[in-house]
């Protein structure tokens, strides 16, 4: 059984180091994305009042513009985002494997599209550049395959092993007595909750949910409590000294990938925390312009003690009693020198800051196009390479914190549930690979494509020099390796035997036609010669008397 009390010695310290990263997540939340983050209990703030705070949204725009593009640019739910490798080139072009790891590839993409997986991941891509850490948990579903479940920043408490990958997950969870006693059953309870579910059954207590490395467990037994890593449930401050429930995985099911990290902490730093400052000055400076309005367009006023009362005939259209020779007037109280513009250049200078540290620019090269709004394709080629180049290491960190694994849950959650075909024989003790089809992955091929076809259009022209030139090039392998740099599926290109058995079959009909030439023009010329002789006896006479004279010719020898 699970140590209750080495669980909440180690919860203490996770809380410990998380708690000098909350203030700037709760000012990041406050001022960039309102509506995630939770810290506490006491929060009864809903996010659309904190978006009532917000005197400009623009760090908020540039996080949907960066999530919506990095989701379009890495795992497009569109177009397909990965390919199975064996890492074996020979293996990989073997026509049987090749076609089962397209066709698992395309399983793999439906699971994720039917389990709404893209939209925990555009959840996931919100929260990392913003906060610099994202979590999700990643498990089996009971009727189709996988079931995601994202956690927003404050929920959660992580740690990593001496390799520095996250490998320990603690999280909060609020639940009433009644969820409780339904989900871990009435004796696992504590007396607290049994107590309650009798009298206020909505009264709500915190569950922590912790998974972790099992240390100590007994490898050869396959059972929940045995497997590599824990899970367990208990209650933050029950008395009763025992957990709720525990089992465990035979993977980490946890998904924490970081924007950029350092060595000092766990936890990432994403563009969120540098775009902090120019979000809080961005919703001063709002403040200010708005009250600049107010003073212009509505300024204090100083009246003559005689208009008291009267004040309601200066809106626009009222009427004012004078009388002849009054000098009483109104005016400003004071005159506001300030220039509009002078703040509003520094609000565009802001602005121009949040969408530099998101990246806004990038993503939105192609968009801010010319006047026309028109580009080459080779002029967005460049662009879609920039826009990657520019966020290499981070695509790279995404690949490794959270396509993989999701990627390795999902294949072996299909193979539990039979999803997947036999594979071919010659893929027995070999294992798999991931290749992520990413912009400038494709970009790299592009550019080998156009070289292998530019390659091959410069033999052509050396051919009509001399056709020899022709046999440097091996015409099966170029189309191969074009449809491998494009991504074409391997049942619309021919298999290399079945070219072979092609090949030689049209060989042999070609022979067969020509046989059957040859044999017509030969008795074409039997019939020609038979009628230029006037018959078959005087043609046999004729051939005999030919063959004498070519004897003769020849000494006058014969053949015996």
């Amino acid at each position: 059984m699970a140590d209750l009390k080495g669980l909440r010695a180690r919860l203490g310290a996770l809380q410990e180091e998380r708690s000098q990263w909350e203030p700037l997540w709760q000012d990041i939340r406050d001022y960039i994305l309102p509506d995630t983050g939770h810290f506490s209990e006491d929060e009864h703030i809903s996010a659309g009042k904190r978006y009532q705070r917000l005197y400009d949204a623009e760090a908020a725009d540039c996080v949907d513009i960066i999530a919506a593009g990095i989701l379009g640019g890495v795992s497009s739910p569109s177009r397909p985002w990965l390919r199975l490798t064996t890492m074996d080139k020979d293996l990989d072009d073997d026509p049987e494997v090749k076609q089962w790891l397209s066709d698992t590839q395309e399983t793999m993409l439906m699971q994720f599209a039917k389990s709404e997986v893209y939209n925990a991941l555009h959840r996931s891509y919100l929260e990392l550049p913003t906060y610099g850490t994202a979590c999700t948990i990643v498990q089996r579903h009971p009727e189709s395959c996988i079931d995601v479940q994202n956690l927003t920043i404050g929920e959660y408490w992580l740690a990593d092993n001496s390799y520095g990958r996250v490998d320990t997950m603690y999280r909060k969870i609020s639940m009433t007595a009644k969820q409780m006693v339904q989900h871990f059953g009435f004796d696992a309870c504590s007396s607290q909750v049994q107590a309650s579910v009798k009298s206020t059954p909505f009264k709500r207590f915190n569950v922590i949910h912790a998974i972790e490395p099992r240390l100590e467990r007994d490898i050869m037994r396959h059972d929940a409590i045995n497997k590599p890593w824990a899970s367990i449930y208990f209650e933050e401050t029950a008395s009763n000294g025992q957990v709720l429930s525990e089992s465990g995985f035979d993977e980490f099911p946890v998904l924490a990938p970081r924007w950029l990290t350092s060595p000092s902490s766990v936890y990432g730093r994403g563009p969120g925390a540098k775009a902090l400052s120019a979000s809080k000055s961005l919703q001063r400076l709002q403040q200010r312009l708005a009250i600049l309005a107010d003073y212009l367009t509505d300024p204090p006023v100083q009246y003559p003690s005689s208009y008291r009362g009267l004040l309601q005939h200066f809106r626009p259209g009222g009427r004012i009693p004078v009388n002849p020779g009054d000098n009483d007037a109104i005016r400003s109280a004071w005159q506001v020198q300030t220039d509009p513009s002078i703040i509003q250049a520094l609000i565009q200078a802001r602005k121009q800051e949040i969408q530099r540290y998101f990246y806004v620019n990038i993503f939105q090269m192609i968009a801010a196009s010319s006047a026309d709004g028109q580009r080459t394709a080779t002029e967005v080629a460049a662009l879609e390479q920039e826009k990657v180049m520019m966020m290499g290491p981070v695509l790279e960190r995404l690949h490794t914190e959270l396509l993989d694994p999701l990627v390795t849950t999902t294949f072996n959650f299909m193979l539990e549930k039979g999803l997947i075909t036999k594979p071919p024989s010659a893929l027995s003790g070999q294992s798999l690979n991931v290749e992520y089809i990413s912009v400038l992955a494709e970009a790299q091929k592009s550019a080998d494509v156009n070289g292998i076809l530019r390659t091959v259009q410069e033999i052509g022209t050396l051919a009509q020099f001399n056709p020899e030139a022709l046999d440097k090039l091996d015409v099966d392998k170029t189309i191969d390796l074009l449809a491998d740099k494009n991504g074409v599926p391997p049942s619309m290109i021919v298999a290399g035997r079945d070219v072979a058995m092609i090949r030689s079959q049209r060989a042999q009909q070609e022979q067969m036609q020509a046989q059957m030439a040859q044999a017509q023009q030969s008795a074409s010329t039997l019939k020609d010669l038979s009628q230029a002789y006037g018959g078959a006896d005087q043609l046999t006479q004729s051939m005999s008397a030919i063959q004498d004279s070519a004897d003769a010719a020849d000494g006058g020898t014969s053949p015996v």
